[in-house]
């Protein structure tokens, strides 16, 4: 089987992915920084409650994958 070529539109929607991920780094790096928030699990630790009062928005493994 020959292996597809990537197109120059694949091309340019990778790097506007690229681009959003950068974009939401910077936010929570910046956030973190104002708030002085040392780590994910610091931030974690505060989101699984709130996860977990509402049963439909995130699964049991996704919260596990949290803590």
């Amino acid at each position: 089987m020959a292996e597809e070529r990537i197109s120059r539109d694949d091309i340019i929607r990778i790097a506007e992915g690229l681009k959003l991920i950068e974009d939401g780094v910077e936010m929570i790096q910046g956030i973190m920084r104002k708030k002085k928030i040392k780590s994910i699990k610091d931030i974690a630790a505060e989101l699984i409650p709130v996860f977990k009062s509402d049963d439909d928005s995130l699964s049991e493994s996704v919260i596990n994958r949290l803590t």
